[in-house]
């Protein structure tokens, strides 16, 4: 009996051989480990630079945060004692815009301007742009080349030190939830102009979330009707992307900010203020990217 079974065993390994191996390649196959093509994975030098400064940038973001937060708190008062020593000089100037580019560089912002020769620094504006981030501000305060000051929502105001510090030095808070109060503001704004400063108003009214630009509100329109100063649209590029809406990711990277041609508002009057209000907005949307 055992003699039968070994050769049944030797006849069954001499027949079938290739059915043998076939079973113990695949039986090999099913833990073998899988290959990996490394050489698919290769970054380039750029890719591996760029991956290397998003990795130290996102180490020094609370730093930044920090910084961005300590320097808001002392530069408002700063400007504040400036005007008090300072009344009639540029003090406060020369500080605002420091503090502007001083947060751009700390966040990593290369800024490209254009438009400059359209600006008269004799002359007085309503300064109009669009808005998808508070980096729009750093970017408006540290290159216009104007004595700014600013329309604010009155929520900023209770921002401590901040908030009366602007007011101090004479930026104008507007309560959009109050009509009457909303229009006394804009009659200090007016006011602000025929003393010489240029106005800066975000006409939408608060931030875009995905940088097209909302509906413009008029009573900066109205203002500038009544005040008889030309209107500065200014585009702000860039923005949104160092900074998105509703979110604390700085992010480095480039902005742009086009000044346009200003546009007198001698031609328009308070019944045909829709007209104006398009032109603007087409001067602004025109170079959104």
């Amino acid at each position: 009996m055992r003699k039968t079974l070994m050769l049944s065993t030797r006849i069954t390994n001499s027949i079938m051989p290739g059915a043998i191996q076939e079973n113990s390649k695949r039986r090999f196959t099913m833990y073998r480990v899988p290959h990996v093509n490394f050489a698919s994975y290769k970054f380039t030098e750029e890719q591996a630079k760029r991956k290397a400064r998003r990795f130290a940038f996102s180490a020094y973001r609370p730093i930044l945060i920090v910084l961005i937060a300590l320097n808001t708190a002392v530069v408002p008062a700063t400007t504040a004692l400036a005007a008090y020593l300072n009344s009639r000089g540029n003090w406060v100037d020369h500080i605002s815009r420091f503090w502007g580019r001083l947060n751009l560089a700390l966040s990593g912002v290369s800024m490209f301007v254009s438009g400059n020769e359209f600006i008269d620094e004799n002359q007085p504006y309503i300064v109009m742009a669009n808005h998808e981030s508070y980096y729009d501000v750093f970017a408006l305060i540290g290159y216009l080349p104007l004595s700014l000051k600013w329309v604010m929502k009155t929520e900023l105001r209770r921002i401590p030190i901040f908030g009366i510090a602007c007011e101090k030095v004479g930026h104008i808070y507007v309560d959009r939830g109050n009509s009457e109060k909303a229009r006394k503001s804009l009659k200090a704004a007016g006011e602000k102009i025929q003393a010489g400063f240029s106005v800066v108003i975000f006409p939408e009214g608060t931030r875009s979330p995905d940088g097209r630009l909302l509906r413009f509100k008029k009573g900066g329109f109205v203002m500038a009707l009544e005040a008889g100063v030309p209107i500065l649209p200014v585009t702000v590029v860039g923005g949104r992307k160092i900074l998105p809406n509703k979110s604390l990711r700085i992010l480095p990277g480039d902005m742009k900010l086009i000044i346009h041609k200003p546009i007198p508002v001698d031609e328009y009057t308070y019944e045909t203020r829709e007209k104006i209000v398009e032109r603007v907005r087409k001067a602004i949307e025109k170079d959104m990217e």
